[in-house]
């Protein structure tokens, strides 16, 4: 019988089994109550609160923000872009145990191996950000809001002077961070952060249905705080590795880059390897960065996200 005909007769899946089909279809349970997952809704701009819930026996998707529901064939589909009888192969094949399935795995993906950082020194120099006047000056001036100075735990270090930003891979591991100066253009990252290895702020957005490029940490902040699903690539070098996140996780990406030589290299790079997969968005000659402009300037810059921010609104 097709897992679609067997709704209202009972619970269809184990809470195992649920989990894992979120789990092969790049979805990351953010919370979990007692029959539900909690996950950021993939129908809507949701970067902040996490507001969809899946059901752990039913697989049905519920989103309390914008009202959208959804079976768990539907998520998958969603989520992975495999067609209807893709998904239900795929559900089913998530019905292994879940030790073989975990055998299989290890042989057949290659696993990065991290380090974690030291997380009580990001929770003090966060401390120190959010205590400091030097540093909240900083980020008003900078245009980066008191909700994502704690959203994205961002640091200060008075003997430095510098303000640090917590950077994570993938799957929301802290790994270290990238700091700069409050005067002048210094710049320091944590020892061995493997900076080509990872995007900016990709574990919150990877399931976005559409990203943005950019070069800095603050620029995809900036874009964040509009409600943007960005990533940066921390730096105009572009890795083969960042390019690969870049093609797994989304089908959708525009690029913004820098207005300067170095933007127009990783710009050059990015396109040729992504290809039809990207899009371009060139900034006003005034502006060197997304961080030199307004927050209605910055929504305007795409019609389409335009377009998305007046549904919202509706």
């Amino acid at each position: 019988m097709d897992i679609r005909d067997r709704r209202n007769q009972g619970d269809l899946y184990t809470p195992s089994q649920v989990k894992r089909v979120l789990s092969g279809s790049g979805v990351t349970v953010e919370k979990e109550a007692e029959s539900e997952y909690i996950v950021f809704c993939p129908f809507h701009s949701n970067h902040r609160t996490p507001a969809g819930e899946i059901n752990k026996y039913s697989g049905l998707f519920f989103c309390f923000s914008c009202g959208r529901t959804a079976d768990l064939i539907e998520i998958v589909m969603h989520f992975s872009n495999r067609t209807y009888f893709e998904s239900v192969r795929f559900i089913k094949s998530k019905e292994v145990d879940i030790d073989i399935l975990s055998e299989v795995n290890s042989r057949l993906v290659e696993k990065e191996e991290w380090t974690e950082f030291d997380t009580s020194v990001v929770q003090r120099l966060h401390d120190q950000a959010t205590s400091s006047t030097r540093a909240k000056d900083y980020f008003a001036k900078r245009k980066i809001t008191k909700e994502s100075v704690l959203k994205f735990k961002l640091g200060y270090s008075e003997t430095q002077d510098m303000i640090s930003v917590p950077v994570h891979n993938h799957e929301g591991l802290c790994v270290g961070f990238v700091a700069r100066s409050i005067e002048g253009k210094d710049f320091k990252n944590t020892p061995k952060l493997p900076k080509s290895k990872l995007l900016f702020n990709l574990n919150r957005v990877k399931t976005a249905s559409k990203v943005y490029v950019v070069e800095s940490s603050f620029d995809a902040i900036r874009l964040d705080q509009v409600g943007l699903p960005a990533v940066a690539t921390l730096g105009a070098n572009v890795s083969s590795k960042q390019i690969e996140l870049l093609k797994k996780y989304f089908n959708d990406i525009t690029l913004i880059a820098d207005n300067d030589e170095a933007g127009l290299k990783m710009k050059e790079k990015i396109m040729n390897r992504v290809g039809s997969l990207a899009s371009v968005i060139t900034l006003d000659s005034k502006y060197k960065d997304i961080g030199e402009m307004e927050d209605y300037d910055i929504i305007n810059l795409d019609s389409s996200f335009q377009n998305q921010i007046n549904g919202m609104m509706v």
